[in-house]
């Protein structure tokens, strides 16, 4: 992104009620960023530019840097961060089309694919009698930095048989649903925790056992309220950061 100067200082943002400025400074500048590793515009300019303060802009910029997207140099600035060839090497996970484009920038690596019995809280979620079996998938995602994510997803058989042959490399298992099944996987439920990596899942990913990670427990639903797939996946942050906003309605008067 080229360095700003006085002279040629962009607009600001047209504001949307409901959403914090800083997001919507941190996607205004997102939208610019080239990877050319060139310093961006001072706080001081920016703040002239967006017309906030330098606590906003400042967390705009963190947005930016825990994405990975800008780095600060100190004594320097902040500078875009270099991707050669214009490849992505990050994407912040937000929203439901953010994950199912996340399949196609990597690699899933297949461990396991074999029909079990599922465990009591697994057959609630899906709505499965106890006792009832189901398919379970297991295996890792790779990024441009090697292992990232251990994957175990649960179908129900007869969703599981549709998807037995399916070959995940480049895909999901919800992107397989939606295509064999010609749904859309409407919603999500997700749970998320920071735990220790288990052994076995510490040694898929290249860590240490006990490393800190994320653990996701997310239940998909497709329209009608129906659920198709349990998962859980152990996740390091290092690469592949999650992004949640919340805000607060307007109070009626």
């Amino acid at each position: 992104m080229p360095r700003h100067s006085d002279s040629n200082i962009q607009t600001a943002v047209n504001y949307q009620a409901g959403t914090p400025r800083y997001v919507q400074i941190a996607d205004a500048l997102r939208r610019e960023l080239r990877g050319e590793g060139e310093r961006i515009a001072s706080e001081h300019e920016l703040c002239a530019r967006f017309k906030v303060s330098r606590p906003t802009i400042r967390q705009a910029l963190d947005v930016l840097v825990q994405e990975g997207r800008l780095y600060r140099h100190a004594g320097r600035g902040t500078f875009s961060t270099p991707t050669p060839g214009g490849d992505r090497k990050l994407r912040v996970i937000g929203s439901i089309n953010d994950m199912m484009a996340l399949s196609e920038e990597t690699r899933f690596k297949l461990v396991s694919r074999e029909t079990v019995p599922l465990p009591a809280n697994i057959a609630q979620a899906l709505r499965l009698p106890p006792g009832s079996a189901a398919v379970r998938v297991v295996g890792v995602r790779d990024g441009d930095t090697g292992p990232f994510q251990h994957v175990t997803a649960y179908v129900p058989s007869e969703v599981g048989a549709l998807v037995s042959d399916e070959d995940l490399a480049k895909n999901s298992v919800a992107g397989a649903i939606e295509r064999h099944l010609d749904v859309s996987l409407k919603f999500m439920e997700q749970v998320v925790d920071a735990v220790l990596a288990p052994r076995h899942v510490a040694a898929l990913l290249g860590l240490r056992p006990r490393t800190p990670l994320l653990m996701f427990e997310r239940t998909w639903f497709d329209a009608s309220g129906d659920p198709l797939e349990y998962a859980i996946t152990y996740q390091t942050t290092r690469r592949y950061p999650y992004r949640l906003v919340l805000s607060r309605p307007e109070r009626r008067t």
